[in-house]
């Protein structure tokens, strides 16, 4: 391929990419899986308000602790949002064209990964797929660092595999070296890509690749970096779970039938693959992985299979950790439609049927995420403000929320979180411990609880509307 079609080739995958990801760009984060977004975006607002420290990360969910530095996984993707704050202003929007951008160059780094393996046009169809599968178009366009880890796990695997073809040229090492470190400092689950960049070692050098030093180092940095920021992340105000009791807590749910059913049978078919695509996922494996024998892509399959299990309930909850599926289920759909494609002569009724299977897969993945990018919790503009009125920004908010940071970031407040839909509270705790107002939604759990009725009864409220109220903290 000559570098003029290249560059056309390269363009239109990152073209279409960014067009497949431009729906709710400029949306405000309270639309699916808005307490992730907003845990992330108070970063980067933290970084900019207070200093570009990077070391020093901060949530605002931890009342007068929130000045503190925060437990959380490695900040790059927050700290990337916050410089461009300062070009353009404090935008979500920025947030997420951050997101488009990694997802956009993820994709054209699986073009050439799979080009190393594969002729054009299953690479080039692949790339494509890879952009529209379901939960790629939606969690790759939130305020969340999970594009930036796609984008390291691909592009440091395509380097892993261009330096041991050319060992000589040591910035390729080092590029992998970087992003297979990046993957999982933000996503620390993904250190499952260590095990297909295993196999791909394994297959160069076999035994011998015990004894090559170069990987050692390599292996080395990877697992010193990723142990030294987490070891690090331990020490301050805990966000991420890092305790093995913690990590073996989620284990408990591996005895369930429902995580099984729901992890292999209805989220990879319905947002890893689609209905129609599952059949070329099955042609393409049995295309790549039987008749080709390219087994590194079974292994990195089976790698994010073991990674699905590992996880255990926090992937059982949270839909975003079916992304790791999503490049190497692409590579599979798009190898099958090619496959496909290349049996059939002319326009036939096969022909028309494959047509129709193929234009299902994009279409499957619109209609299971649409409802996605629908807004909730739109009271938090006027609470905002409201508070902006009644408020400084040194006073302490308690919220009643179901979502851990959603309400103080929206509010621009540091504060607490309750969930009181499944625990009320006492008023002493609410009067006692410093906090200076209580925001809640008005839903009729809340209407009719007994907290409501004793805060009117002892406390002043201070604003009210059909959505919202506040309340002053203070003895009347």
């Amino acid at each position: 391929m000559n570098n003029r079609k290249q560059i056309v080739v390269v363009l239109s995958v990152f073209i279409f990419s960014v067009i497949v990801h431009l729906k709710g760009i400029t949306s405000p984060l309270l639309d699916f899986h808005s307490w992730r977004q907003t845990q992330t975006a108070m970063m980067s607002r933290n970084y900019y308000e207070n200093g570009f420290r990077f070391f020093h990360p901060q949530i605002d969910f931890a009342g007068a602790d929130s000045y503190k530095r925060a437990g959380t996984e490695f900040p790059a993707f927050s700290f990337i949002v916050a410089e461009l704050y300062k070009v353009f202003g404090q935008h979500d929007f920025l947030g997420r064209f951050v997101s488009v951008f990694f997802s956009a160059c993820g994709a054209v780094y699986l073009f050439f990964l799979i080009k190393k393996f594969l002729n054009f046009w299953p690479a080039y169809i692949s790339a494509l797929v890879f952009c529209v599968i379901p939960v790629k178009i939606y969690f790759t366009r939130t305020v969340q660092p999970e594009s930036l880890m796609l984008f390291s796990t691909i592009a440091g695997i395509y380097y892993f595999l261009s330096y041991l073809e050319t060992p000589s040229n040591k910035k390729k090492i080092i590029a992998s070296c970087v992003l297979l470190s990046i993957a999982p400092l933000v996503k620390l689950p993904s250190l499952y890509v260590m095990i297909p960049v295993f196999w791909l070692a394994w297959k160069k050098s076999g035994k011998k690749v015990f004894r090559r030093i170069d990987l050692w180092f390599f292996c080395i940095f990877i697992f010193l970096s990723v142990y030294l920021w987490y070891n690090y992340a331990k020490s301050g105000i805990g966000v991420l779970p890092l305790t093995f009791a913690e990590f073996f807590k989620n284990f408990a749910i591996l005895g369930n039938l429902n995580f099984w059913v729901r992890q292999f049978l209805s989220r990879f078919v319905e947002l890893t693959t689609s209905y129609s695509g599952l059949i070329f996922f099955a042609v393409g494996f049995w295309f790549i992985v039987i008749k080709r024998r390219l087994h590194f892509f079974a292994v990195w399959f089976l790698s994010v299979v073991l990674y699905t299990i590992l996880i255990g309930e926090y992937g059982y909850i949270h839909q975003y950790t079916a992304l790791p599926y999503s490049p190497v289920n692409a590579v599979f759909i798009g190898s099958g439609i090619v496959y496909s494609w290349e049996r059939f002569n002319g326009l036939n009724t096969k022909k028309i049927i494959l047509i129709f299977l193929i234009l299902a897969v994009p279409v499957h993945s619109f209609i299971r995420i649409h409802k996605w990018y629908k807004l909730d919790e739109t009271w938090l503009f006027n609470a905002k403000l409201a508070v902006e009125k009644i408020s400084s920004r040194n006073d302490i908010f308690l919220c009643n929320s179901h979502a851990l940071p959603m309400v103080l970031y929206h509010i621009h407040r540091k504060g607490f979180v309750i969930d009181l839909r499944k625990a009320d509270i006492v008023l002493p705790v609410l009067i006692n411990d410093g906090f200076s107002f209580f925001v809640t939604p008005l839903t009729n759990q809340w209407n009719n609880s007994a907290t409501r009725a004793n805060l009117f009864r002892d406390c002043q409220i201070v604003w009210q509307e059909k959505e919202f109220e506040i309340f002053s903290l203070k003895k009347k």
